[in-house]
Formats: C-alpha cells, structure tokens, sequence
C-alpha cells in the first residue's frame, strides 16, 4: 500500500488544514457516543478515587 492511501482513511479538511479524525476502526457509531462514554468512565473513575481514598 503507498503511504498516501494508508494514511489517508479518515483524513478531513476544515479550514484549509488538513488531520485525522481518529481510528476507523472505532466501535462508536458517531463522535458524541464517544465522547459521552469516555466522560462517563472519567467521571465514575473520579468517583472511585475520591470515595476509596477520601
């Protein structure tokens, strides 16, 4: 495979710049689901913290 089409599987343009938008191989339909399950994990492994070592 050349380098431009391996790197390019979920390349986006916004604003003339050019990134990825991250791994496409994510099990998450859309960003937001995400983003919602990774604020839910941080927030329960902050609420671990604080009532075992408060």
């Amino acid at each position: 495979m050349s380098e431009d089409n391996s790197q390019n599987i979920d390349l986006q343009k916004e604003a003339g710049a050019k990134f990825h938008r991250g791994s496409a191989l994510s099990i998450f339909g859309s960003d937001r689901r995400e983003d919602l399950v990774a604020l839910a994990c941080a927030l329960l492994i902050a609420l671990g913290v604080y009532i075992f070592a408060g």
